[in-house]
């Protein structure tokens, strides 16, 4: 590898693979970027966009390719099984997208796949390299707040799902596995797994229960520490909300995620930290992977990572579909 770039190759030419394509631009002087879909004139696309090495039009043939080392698999929650599965059948390093899978089992499945093999696995959960939590989870480490007391996270964004997204089956759920698991692995950063959780949630125009677009989920943990997420796809503007406030027994921590800013505040001291340009997390997340492949160091977001997010969320749907408390094992 030493002599040989490393080539990482996107499979599946989506909304979000532009974006994570764009955003580690500034890598490809050290590594090749390859592109794979099954519409061949689409990876040409993103290959032509995006700076792409070589593009192709199947993934079997990525995944086959000697001069790529590594897949990021960006396709429907309901395949990551399937083309988990293909990489590690052909020697590559997967770094994969959140949810790790729509099942407990497919989780399980795919972590033991990765570690009966020489490979590493990676969950893609870019929220836990953004500046501004990094920089959160190193003042709450150093005492800064205080004893945690509280927690609150508050998202709004209209979005609606669509396509393979539309069918419960295929995406594990509605807004909460598909966007609320980065709030819940934040939770767990922070914290680790809580003593139990309570949710509840409500879905518009006459859709699926199963596809919420509005949750409120309350974690408490065994030292009385209480975690909120409250997440709406349908909110009365397009106004973007994405506001975490850490609360502590000697003060307090807000940003809003991806704006690269942060406030602490306590009787000490009132300070804004400008940490970054608004980032979303993906370059310092695949320079992490890279990393992990060179040094053969294990990721921060192994599969147990997000295998332990995706219960949580299950818990979340079982508990707002019975209306009960859920206790964590």
């Amino acid at each position: 590898m030493s002599h040989q770039k490393l080539g990482l190759c996107v499979i599946g030419c989506g909304k979000f693979a532009a974006q994570f394509s764009q955003s580690i631009q500034p890598l490809l002087s050290d590594m090749n970027l390859f592109f794979a879909s099954r519409n061949v004139c689409k990876s040409r696309e993103y290959a032509r966009r995006f700076n792409g090495t070589e593009s192709f039009a199947s993934y079997e043939a990525a995944a086959q390719n000697v001069n790529v080392h590594a897949l990021y698999i960006c396709t429907p929650h309901y395949l990551h099984v399937d083309h988990v599965s293909l990489a590690i059948n052909n020697g590559k390093h997967v770094l994969i997208e959140k949810p790790i899978a729509t099942t407990i089992e497919g989780a399980e499945t795919i972590i033991s796949m990765a570690n009966r093999s020489l490979t590493t696995l990676m969950v893609a959960e870019n929220y836990r390299y953004l500046p501004e939590v990094r920089l959160c989870k190193e003042l709450v480490t150093k005492g800064e707040i205080g004893e945690i007391t509280t927690i609150e996270m508050h998202e709004e964004y209209r979005d609606r799902m669509t396509n393979w997204r539309s069918n419960v089956i295929k995406n594990g759920g509605g807004i909460f596995i598909d966007s609320g698991i980065h709030k819940v692995h934040f939770l767990r950063y922070l914290l680790g797994n809580p003593k139990f959780i309570y949710a509840t949630t409500s879905t518009y125009n006459g859709r699926s229960k199963s596809l919420e677009d509005n949750i409120i989920f309350i974690a408490k943990w065994h030292n009385g520490t209480v975690g909120l997420i409250n997440q709406s796809w349908r909110p009365h503007s397009d106004y973007l909300q994405n506001q975490v406030t850490v609360t502590g027994s000697l003060g307090r921590i807000y940003f809003e995620a991806g704006k690269g800013t942060l406030k602490l505040e306590t009787s000490k001291t009132n300070s804004q930290f400008r940490i970054s340009e608004e980032s979303d997390g993906i370059l310092p997340m695949v320079k992490a992977f890279l990393d992990s492949i060179i040094n053969g160091t294990l990721p921060e977001t192994t599969g147990e990572e997000g295998l332990n997010d995706l219960k949580l969320i299950k818990a979340a749907y079982t508990s707002a579909s019975n209306e009960t408390i859920y206790y964590i094992p």
